[in-house]
């Protein structure tokens, strides 16, 4: 089973012809309002991915609350972990432009209360996967990804949106998940010096885990055990990225789960975020596993 600790918003979504300068005031095109949130999204993913999903988190008191998880119960998520907390649903205000970059503010809402006393309540063992992101309080990510170590649980965490995290965090988790942002604030907090061409390896080495670098549609890199993968890009028309990385962490942990080797785990969670960039929204666009038509998938 996949475990994702992590959030739960409703995102509004505002598509521009360019994104907004500091200062400027510009007319938007379209609003929509769909479920959104790292954690949700990834949970999602996973589970179109095939995996069993439980998704740890919670929502506010507000009239919003239900529409947050629309999509997580519609696609059979296993919800109850996630809390009912006073106070307003998280949000997320994203904005696209018309060459699919975007720009987001998070407001945190009920994902602030996720506490550590859920991450110490996860029913997780060696065979099962926690997926965690940093959309949550830093000391609940810790304490879930020692939790599920100790249970020998695979972990995987995403540095998204990014952190400082206590050196003894990683000696916890078994998969870092970067970005290139991601990865080269990582290395000038650990004051690591290297170069944009070898930072997967270089975080790789110094914090002894394995490390997984995305690239956008350039594809990604995988670093493990002294090894790097390169995977190529997938050249798709590109309409709206938003759910993209959140969409190759989901796929990554399902095919891990399921015992794919690392770069046939990351080709495929690569073709599924490809994918999802040709689609509106972040958990509206996330694919199904059939829909990759990759062999040996099901």
């Amino acid at each position: 089973m996949i475990h994702v600790l992590g959030s739960i918003n409703i995102d509004y979504s505002c598509s521009v012809d360019l994104l907004p300068r500091p200062g400027e005031t510009i007319v938007g095109k379209s609003l929509f309002t769909t479920p959104g949130g790292k954690g949700a999204n990834q949970a999602i993913a996973a589970r179109r991915a095939g995996s069993p999903v439980c998704m740890i988190g919670a929502i506010g008191s507000d009239e919003v609350a239900e529409q947050a998880l629309q999509c997580l119960t519609t696609d059979g998520v296993d919800i109850r972990q996630i809390k009912k907390l006073p106070g307003p649903t998280g949000c997320a205000f994203v904005f696209v432009d018309a060459a699919s970059e975007n720009q987001i503010v998070i407001v945190p809402g009920a994902n602030a209360g996720v506490s550590e006393d859920q991450a110490r309540q996860l029913n997780i063992g060696q065979s099962d996967v926690l997926l965690l992101q940093l959309e949550v309080p830093v000391t609940t990510v810790v304490a879930a990804a020692e939790y599920a170590h100790k249970h020998s649980a695979t972990v995987i965490a995403n540095l998204a949106p990014y952190q400082t995290l206590p050196a003894s965090f990683f000696d916890t988790i078994d998969i870092l998940l970067v970005n290139e942002t991601e990865a080269e604030l990582l290395a000038a907090d650990l004051q690591l010096d290297t170069s944009p061409d070898t930072i997967a390896d270089t975080l790789a080495t110094h914090l002894k885990t394995t490390v997984v670098l995305t690239l956008g549609a350039r594809g990604a890199i995988a670093a493990d055990n002294g090894q790097s993968y390169s995977i190529s890009g997938v050249q798709v028309e590109s309409i709206d990225t938003v759910g993209a990385g959140d969409t190759f962490a989901g796929y990554l942990g399902a095919m891990l789960e399921r015992n794919e080797p690392l770069k046939r785990a990351c080709e495929i969670a690569n073709s599924a975020a490809a994918l999802a960039c040709t689609r509106s929204g972040a958990q509206t666009a996330m694919p199904v596993i059939s829909d990759l038509k990759i062999s040996g998938l099901e």
